[in-house]
């Protein structure tokens, strides 16, 4: 190949920018161009009024002083439309005009599934996992995973000085819609006594209790680390809980919030719960030294197999070796919890 395409596509993580700098830097060292698409999938569609706008030529210097930073300069975006073959095959078409011969494409689930999409109209796509979740199951870590949690963590420990001056327990909620890999990792390196996850069922009732057994045993605040989608396996009956309270007449039954449910906690143990979201501020942030390093191992990786003519594949690692497994295989997500870290979690809380 003498041309090759990269994209950053849906949500944003550290080391996207590490990542395309290395795919730059690799395939000029092997003879190759590079085009850097902008908006992910979007700027592959080519819709904007200008082509600057769309995607720019990238070389050695134009990826210089960009390791260390966090976000994507080629800026991302989600394009619904791409779930559509006619505008696949657009892309494809745009792809060729341009002479790309292979596209690199940097994102999490989404992501995979458009460039399987380009792979099955026999155009030559590698993925590289970009996303803070962890959520990819064929590799053990995704870029970006180490920096969220590290913000995380950070975050916990905060907020644990301010709880633990007050007497009170904490629900922080951190992202995972549907892993709760970021939440069960930062319970476990900031000592919090509870984590919830979007795999497991749980109840407030659960909740309440180990809050009021925690009070009896003397502790002075209580960490209850919470992933956003864990909002979606809680079993307990809400209506019924708070028409047993006045104070929860306000509660959303059909929106519920963390803030509703430390207020439910705080119901049903009679002790104070305050709640706290991290929101986007896991997502932002210099890239760890682990995601950089990461981030360049799988650039590199991904530019050789192109080279190699290899493609319809997605870049990962496993027991610390570099490994490439069919897209379609790799699109899967991760849908068991690490019985070992939460087994640890109870152990040590």
């Amino acid at each position: 190949m003498k041309r090759i395409g990269v994209l950053t596509s849906g949500g944003d993580a550290p080391g996207m920018n590490a990542t395309v700098r290395a795919v730059v830097r690799s395939a000029q060292q092997n003879d190759m161009s590079v085009v850097g698409f902008k908006r992910g999938y979007n700027g592959v569609l080519m819709r904007s009024s200008q082509q600057s706008d769309d995607f720019a030529m990238l070389t050695a210097r134009s990826v210089s002083d960009k390791i260390h930073r966090g976000g994507t300069f080629l800026m991302t975006a989600r394009c619904l439309e791409f779930k559509q073959r006619e505008y696949q095959e657009l892309a494809v078409q745009n792809l060729k005009h341009l002479g790309v011969e292979g596209l690199v494409c940097i994102g999490g689930d989404g992501t995979f599934h458009g460039a399987n999409a380009l792979h099955e109209l026999g155009f030559p796509v590698v993925c590289i996992p970009g996303t803070i979740d962890n959520d990819l199951d064929y590799t053990e870590v995704t870029i970006g995973f180490d920096t969220a949690l590290n913000t995380a963590c950070d975050c916990v420990n905060k907020i644990r000085e301010t709880s633990d001056s007050h007497e009170r327990a904490s629900i922080i909620t951190v992202m995972g819609r549907n892993c709760g890999d970021i939440a069960v990792s930062t319970a476990l390196a900031c000592g919090a006594e509870v984590v919830v996850i979007p795999e497991k069922p749980w109840t407030v009732e659960e909740l309440a209790d180990q809050v009021r057994w925690g009070v009896m045993k003397g502790k002075r605040s209580m960490i209850m680390v919470f992933a956003e989608g864990a909002i979606h396996s809680l079993q307990s009956d809400v209506s019924a809980i708070c028409s047993r309270y006045e104070s929860l007449s306000d509660v959303s039954v059909k929106h519920l919030t963390s803030s509703q449910i430390a207020m439910m906690i705080e119901a049903l143990s009679g002790h104070e719960t305050r709640a706290t979201v991290l929101g986007y501020t896991q997502r932002g942030g210099s890239p760890t030294a682990a995601d950089r390093i990461l981030a360049s191992r799988l650039g590199a990786f991904a530019v050789h197999l192109l080279k190699e003519d290899k493609s319809g594949l997605a870049v990962g690692l496993r027991k610390g070796e570099l490994i490439a497994d069919p897209i379609g295989k790799a699109m899967h997500g991760r849908s068991q919890a690490d019985e070992e870290l939460l087994s640890l979690i109870n152990e040590l809380s």
